[in-house]
């Protein structure tokens, strides 16, 4: 595998590429949570709140952040986290034995279901008594507050235990473990036991399974599209020796379809292979990984070096496709894989190694987290390491990894590491639970339109709109549609025939930061409709975005003006955290309904993918990437005060800029002087956060672009850099770079937020042609022929601002601004004004005072409105 990343390597060279494209990702925030014994952390799961649950074994009394008393010898602890992490609470389950947590996960109604193995009778939490004498599965239903709301005592008089689990599609469970049979001289061979639960605990079949050697254990099941489980079973036994990998193909009733065993030496070998993961691929088959010392031999074509990860790709009918060795010196575990957006798998475990091998980052204590990334077709691409430092034989166990809803990943183990390295809360005491959130590896293209059928497929307009099959919903799953009839006021019938339907449910859209424009798209196609009762008030409903109220007890009749006739609103909202947030709430009558919903991007504030900056003297080489501050400062005789900074953006796909204003969050940092900072723009993009300094950076490729007053204050401060963001996408350019400097030698340093201080980043604002602020009130209704919006840039407007004329317009076109009292005032009366071309508007000495107004537009054709801000 070295030989290919160095190939990559040199072929990203010779073409050119952007190091950029293989960045790995960057460290958002970390957690620290435990008592003062020791705190496993084993699984994790995002919430349908955009949270994160917890759960583990514990053996902490009330300290740190547990809340509860221990039960016995280890018990369960869930702890319930909001989207940035803080601790929303906490939960202690067990009983007079011995608990081990494993595997937690959500339920489709909000509750959560937790499950492990457990020795302990009736005492504490536990209500059922032990079947013989030792471990049983121990399974629990907890409400959303963390509330028992039932539980199940599972096993025989063996010794059973939990490794894996899933929730079905039926909303039970489908749990992949082990039994032990017990003997006089101690514990059997272990066979595979694979257990099904209904969604209130009872156990509906289980089915066992065992090798030629009779020793198998289930580690781990994923859900396959279309029906059914696959089954990925370790068969080493807990012996070095012998191992191999072995996947069991089951139906939805637990019927064998196939299986696969794969090898890396014969069952006599003292050489073992043990599988820890399978995960579903999106080409419909699947990935599965674990751990080998095996030699190049069987189904394994390089040597290991100790305990290395050992990956393989199967077809959707267990055929190999390919398998790779992560080879590093020393001992590696795996603890968990993930598909990417890009097509390719994160490998994520934790490393003894030291560099070598395919192994290029060092580690910072003698046992980190690793975490690999393999393209499409099995290459390593990049391979990071992530720990604290070594103290009093400390360790960082991984466990878990999980994607979450913004494109990134959340990372899980526990650690006994103090506050050093990429840890950044000292320990309770012992282990603690550790999670570290990762940004997206690589931010996609700004997303400016995303159109969703609710309750349907993917449908394609007669205007070639493509509205993607439904997504992104949360809630209660229920939809609703009707085979057929005509839909008045639209030609898209199949559009407004189905819609999503339940008595709360909401759509978590990702989008990039900015304003918006949704449109929601309605049908009544019940109440009122040929052979159905009701009519007007018959279904009322709220819908609130990002978190605001924004419609009350709609109703669809009243609004269409009929049953079977379509009608659609448009509401710009604000986004600020790169999801857009709708929820349709029942109201005074029956149950919300929506049939699809478009978004579309008037601005977007695109975070920096790299910022720093660079130093020249004694600091000629050193890189600050990772620092949370940039900085500029310039003298002409002393160059060691040097101080320049780069910051690269990625420009949205297919959205032709109006505007772009650079915004740097922070403050002259040496005297009252106001200073003025320039922009430049930069046509090199392939330097990269990490490896940039000032013996390699790049040129300035043009004069500057503007400037901004720098004061003492802390503040936003904006340069608008629209001509040179422009000719960059003009030109094909996907990527822009910025640099910030000081020409006039002040001598006076310069600090700002960089991306990496958690508040205030750099933002670039990108206003779009397609930012129509449509206003009337709240939402604007649309009519059933859509026309093309005036749009306005900037916005907000100072005394001189843009009209880009809708070409619907016609004749003399005037122009009014009416404030929030209703009162206007008649701007401009214009003969001669280009449709569909750009009117330039000068309202200085009028006095427009701060605020929101409506500038009206009308011409002989028609009149619209549009929301304008105008800034002090």
């Amino acid at each position: 595998m070295r030989q290919s990343l160095l190939r990559l390597q040199f072929l990203m060279l010779c073409l050119g590429l952007s190091a950029s494209l293989l960045a790995q990702p960057a460290i958002q925030w970390d957690k620290t949570i435990g008592g003062n014994n020791e705190d496993r952390l084993n699984s994790v799961q995002q919430t349908l709140d955009g949270g994160y649950i917890l759960g583990g074994t514990s053996y902490s009394g009330v300290s740190g952040e547990k809340s509860d008393s221990a039960r016995g010898n280890g018990d369960y602890w869930i702890v319930k986290l909001a989207a940035d992490g803080t601790k929303q609470w906490d939960r202690t389950l067990g009983g007079t034995g011995h608990e081990t947590f494993s595997t937690i996960r959500q339920a489709k109604d909000g509750s959560y279901f937790v499950a492990g193995s457990s020795s302990s009778g009736v005492s504490g939490d536990k209500t059922d008594a032990v079947h013989g004498e030792y471990d049983d599965l121990w399974v629990l239903n907890l409400a959303a507050d963390g509330t028992i709301n039932w539980q199940k005592t599972i096993g025989t008089a063996n010794n059973e235990f939990l490794n894996d689990m899933e929730v079905a599609p039926d909303g039970g469970l489908a749990i992949a473990g082990s039994s032990s049979p017990i003997s006089s001289t101690g514990s059997g061979n272990n066979h595979g036991w694979f257990v099904k639960l209904s969604a209130s605990g009872e156990l509906q079949w289980s089915r066992d399974y065992y090798t030629n050697f009779n020793t198998m254990r289930l580690a781990s099941i994923t859900l396959v599209p279309g029906g059914g489980y696959l089954l990925g079973a370790d068969t080493s036994g807990g012996e070095a020796r012998g191992g191999a990998y072995y996947v069991i193909r089951v139906s939805a009733d637990g019927t064998t379809l196939w299986t696969k065993e794969i090898r890396g030496a014969s069952s006599e070998s003292s050489r073992n292979s043990a599988l820890r993961s399978v995960i579903d691929t999106p080409d419909g088959g699947f990935l599965i990984g674990g751990v080998s010392d095996n030699p190049a031999i069987g189904d394994k074509s390089e040597d290991s070096f100790y305990d290395d990860f050992w990956i393989v790709k199967l077809s959707a009918t267990g055929v190999i496709e390919w398998e790779n060795t992560i080879q590093a010196n020393d001992f590696e575990k795996l603890a968990g894989m993930q598909s990417t957006n890009d097509g390719g798998y994160l490998i994520f475990g934790d490393t003894q190694s030291l560099v070598d091998l395919d192994k290029t980052d060092a580690n910072s204590g003698v046992q980190n987290w690793w975490l690999v990334k393999l393209s499409a077709n099995g290459t390593l691409l990049w391979d990071k390491v992530i720990g604290g430092i070594y103290s009093n034989y400390s360790l960082d166990e991984a466990r878990d990894i999980i994607a979450t809803s913004d494109g990134g990943f959340l990372l899980a183990g526990y650690s006994g590491s103090p506050a050093a390295a990429d840890k950044t809360e000292p320990s309770r005491g012992g282990n603690d639970y550790w999670i570290v959130k990762l940004a997206p590896e690589n931010p996609p293209l700004p997303q400016t339109t995303i159109r969703i059928n609710a309750g349907g497929p993917d449908f394609t307009t007669a205007t070639k709109k493509l509205f993607i099959a439904d997504k992104y919903y949360a809630g209660i799953d229920r939809t609703s549609s009707i085979a057929s009839g005509d839909i008045l006021n639209t030609t898209n019938d199949v559009l407004y025939r189905s819609g999503r339907c339940s008595p709360a449910f909401s759509y978590n859209i990702p989008v990039q930061n900015g304003q918006v424009n949704v449109t929601l798209h309605f049908a009544e196609t019940y109440f009122g409709a040929p052979g159905k009762k009701g009519g007007a008030g018959s279904r009322q409903f709220h819908v609130n975005m990002e978190g605001s109220r924004k419609l009350t007890n709609y109703d669809i009749f009243a609004q269409a003006g009929g049953a079977l006739r379509a009608v659609q609103l448009t509401i710009p909202v604000m986004v600020t955290d790169g999801v857009l947030n709708i929820d349709f709430l029942s109201g005074a009558a029956d149950l919300p309904r929506v049939s699809a919903i478009e978004v579309v991007a008037t601005s977007l504030t695109l975070a920096p993918i790299a910022d720093t900056y660079i130093q020249a003297g004694q600091f000629l080489n050193t890189n600050f990437g990772t620092n949370s501050t940039f900085e500029v400062k310039y003298s002409s005789s002393d160059v060691t005060k040097r101080r320049a900074s780069y910051l690269k953006f990625q420009l949205p796909a297919q959205t032709p800029v109006i505007s772009a204003k650079l915004r740097v969050y922070g403050h002259n940092h040496e005297n009252t002087k106001p200073i003025f900072l320039h922009a430049y723009g930069v046509n090199m993009d392939t330097w990269s956060e990490s490896g940039i300094t000032q013996s390699n950076a790049p040129a300035a490729s043009t004069g500057s672009l503007g400037f901004a007053t720098v004061t003492d204050v802390y503040a936003y401060y904006e340069i608008d850099v629209t001509s040179y963001v422009k000719a960059q996408q003009q030109a094909g350019e996907t990527l822009v770079s910025l640099l910030l400097h000081d020409p006039n030698n002040r001598n006076t340093r310069l600090i700002f937020n960089s991306k990496e201080a958690g508040s205030n980043p750099p933002q670039l604002v990108i206003q779009t042609t397609n930012s129509s602020a449509r206003l009337g009130e709240e939402a604007v209704l649309s009519a059933a022929t859509e026309k093309q919006p005036s749009t306005v840039f900037p916005n907000p407007i100072k005394e001189h601002f843009t009209v880009s004329l809708s070409p619907e317009h016609v004749g003399i076109i005037t122009f009014e601004m009416i404030n929030a009292a209703g009162k206007s005032r008649t701007i401009s009366a214009v003969q001669n004004a280009k449709t569909g071309e750009n009117t330039e508007m000068n309202t200085a000495g009028q006095s427009f005072d701060a605020g929101i107004y409506l500038l009206k537009i009308k011409s002989d054709a028609f009149t619209e409105v549009v929301r304008v801000l105008v800034a002090e």
